[in-house]
């Protein structure tokens, strides 16, 4: 079994099982907001360790509840979940610089 593990934007972590095709979804911080297009909306992750899957067109949620569009939150949802994205695409910006910096650096040594 090999399972592909990614790190997405607002503390969450998607684990993907090569073998079974499905998808877990874990919260690893106090609470996240993410979109899922399997469960056709925003999901909002409760607590620390929520979990949502899906393997072909089953899905299911542990602490969780979905905010879909017409929902009151969905807006304010939605706003969290860009400013999150922007947060974790420039922190990984950011290691990836310093990454090329420090290989520049070694290569100007040799």
């Amino acid at each position: 079994m090999t399972v592909i593990v990614t790190r997405k934007p607002g503390g969450v972590t998607q684990l993907f099982n090569t073998e079974t095709g499905r998808v877990t979804f874990k919260c690893k911080a106090e609470s996240a907001l993410m979109y899922i297009e399997a469960f056709d909306g925003i999901v909002k992750f409760n607590q620390k360790n929520a979990i949502a899957s899906v393997t072909g067109h089953i899905t299911s949620l542990e602490s969780c509840d979905i905010i879909k569009k017409g929902d009151p939150d969905y807006k304010s949802a939605s706003a969290s979940i860009i400013s999150a994205q922007k947060e974790f695409a420039q922190i990984v910006s950011d290691t990836t610089k310093k990454e090329i910096q420090e290989l520049e650096n070694k290569l100007s040594d040799i």
